[in-house]
């Protein structure tokens, strides 16, 4: 279900996701409203009770639904972050091979653009599965073992190959925030209490004692189309690799045509 759910469309996933929200809502309405027309003998006091009590609810579940998507959304800019640093760091250490002899500078950039491919080609469609990539591991230790044959015979050199080597640790740590956060996702503990706050909500409008049904199912409609656009955008930035709103490799794509690309080119011409 859940695959179904990052798989497919935005213009499917969507009307289908609010609009059952909503249809949903209003058939509670309907269901409850012979009940409540027929047990309610003085609407006055139960208006009074009911709006102490969805006043004290509505408080709880929107508290409890802003933190749950502001948290998904920090934890998607984080990922998306550390997924432009390491295309940057990746850049960073092309540059940084320029300055070696011209074979064991080629064979590092060789692998770094062997690198940029796989992540971009295998790594992140298997993040979008859910599935820890492995793929380019292959290619990072190759370059870490290229990087740690470099010789350093001056000063210059040396303070080159270390900040080439500072600039690789830092890659090592971007790459692994992104691996991590393939596993991301919200418990489903918490998902459980939205999904019961949601029903509640729903039972709640349904007892409001409104004379007109068409006004009493426009309040619930209304009210069911925003909680189920906000409990859509953050089930779909739960994952920050699968569904409509996702990370892509949009930023190694543009390391891979500008420097690397770039420069194969260059040397190609000279």
């Amino acid at each position: 279900m859940l695959n179904w759910f990052y798989d497919t469309s935005l213009w499917v996933t969507l009307p289908l996701f609010v609009g059952g929200f909503v249809a949903v809502s209003c058939l509670v309405v309907l269901a409850l409203r012979p009940a409540v027309q027929r047990l309610v003998s003085d609407t006055k006091e139960w208006d009074r009770a009911l709006a102490h009590v969805i006043g004290t609810f509505g408080v709880f579940f929107s508290i409890l639904l802003a933190l749950v998507a502001v948290s998904v959304y920090e934890n998607f800019a984080h990922t998306r972050q550390v997924a432009i640093e390491e295309a940057g760091r990746v850049g960073a250490l092309y540059r940084a091979t320029t300055g070696l002899e011209d074979d064991l500078g080629n064979e590092m950039r060789q692998v770094l653009d062997e690198y940029m491919h796989t992540v971009i080609e295998v790594d992140f469609p298997d993040q979008a599965n859910g599935v820890l990539p492995g793929a380019s591991d292959t290619q990072v230790d190759e370059f870490e073992r290229l990087l740690r044959t470099v010789e350093a015979d001056t000063r210059t050199d040396q303070a080159e190959l270390e900040q080439a080597l500072a600039t690789f640790d830092e890659f090592i740590e971007s790459r692994r925030a992104r691996i991590d956060a393939t596993a991301l996702a919200l418990p489903p503990l918490f998902w459980l209490v939205i999904w019961v706050g949601a029903a509640v909500n729903a039972v709640l409008i349904a007892f409001i004692h409104v004379t007109n049904p068409r006004l009493h199912l426009l309040m619930a409609g209304l009210l069911a189309l925003f909680i189920g656009l906000v409990i859509f955008v953050t089930a779909d930035t739960d994952h920050p690799f699968a569904g409509a709103i996702s990370i892509g490799p949009d930023a190694y794509e543009r390391v891979l045509e500008q420097i690397i690309d770039a420069r194969d080119r260059e040397a190609a011409l000279d």
